[in-house]
């Protein structure tokens, strides 16, 4: 994010803020800190260690709100992790969603390369979220992508009584396009009034299959720990710049465009 676009975004930040009360808690829950940088393995050579990049990705993944005509919830997530700023301990986390396919009725493909960039800092013995980027329908002709700063979002903390403010938020997921929303609100209003999210169904970051992360960690488009994947007999490669078929690729469908040209976007 742009320096200007971030003070666009914190202003607003702080116009919700003084209308409403707000506890900032963050998570206690990373058994990291000022060690996450310069210790341990350090595979993708970024001055991180890998485990700390894990339990951060991990902790702060979001809980997606699905609706009841969702017919494409099936995903393999991944995630990237790089330090922004050792001064201030805040990283950036990419989380590939990589969902297997968008069942839009007139605009269906096979693989669906949404995602998110969650910026995170670490203060005070805890960890903080301080802005999110959410892919909604990313460089097509109805972009409603944007940054959100942590106090437009909302917190499930109920769910999980390890949560709290500014720890993981809870996203809304457009109806088989799998855009991602800060709220019911601007999902309405996303993909020129197309998009329609509701709160029926939720993935949350324990569920098993959807929602665990270990060995995940694809690296960086320079120094990839994970580009190649097979999946039900199909390859896929997340990390070059070609389609993106979601372990599917069926003859009646188009694919999607890949992660590389987002990641490049973004520094990953």
């Amino acid at each position: 994010m742009d320096r200007f676009s971030k003070i666009a975004v914190v202003s607003l930040g702080l116009l919700l803020v003084m209308t409403g009360s707000a506890r900032a808690d963050g998570l206690g829950t990373i058994p990291y800190g000022d060690n996450c940088w310069g210790t341990g393995t350090d595979a993708d050579r970024d001055g991180l260690n890998d485990d700390c990049e894990y339990q951060v990705a991990f902790w702060f993944m979001p809980l997606f709100w699905f609706d009841s005509g969702e017919s494409g919830h099936a995903r393999r997530p991944y995630y990237a992790v790089k330090s922004t700023s050792f001064s201030t301990r805040t990283l950036q986390i990419f989380y590939m969603n990589t969902f297997f396919e968008d069942s839009g009725v007139t605009t269906g493909h096979d693989g669906d390369p949404e995602f998110q960039i969650f910026e995170v800092h670490y203060s005070g013995g805890r960890w903080y979220l301080d802005f999110v980027y959410m892919s909604a329908h990313r460089k097509s002709i109805c972009d409603s992508s944007a940054w959100y700063s942590y106090s437009q979002l909302e917190y499930d903390t109920a769910i999980d009584s390890r949560n709290g403010y500014r720890g993981w938020p809870t996203l809304y997921v457009a109806e088989d396009k799998h855009a991602t929303y800060n709220n019911l609100s601007t999902c309405d209003k996303g993909c020129l009034y197309q998009d329609y999210c509701s709160r029926t169904t939720y993935q949350y970051l324990d569920t098993a299959t959807t929602g665990r992360l270990v060995s995940r960690n694809v690296g960086s488009t320079v120094v990839q720990l994970i580009n190649s994947v097979t999946l039900n007999g199909q390859t896929e490669r997340l990390l070059d710049d070609v389609e993106f078929k979601g372990w599917d690729d069926q003859l009646s469908r188009p694919n999607s465009q890949g992660y590389r040209r987002h990641m490049n976007d973004f520094g990953f």
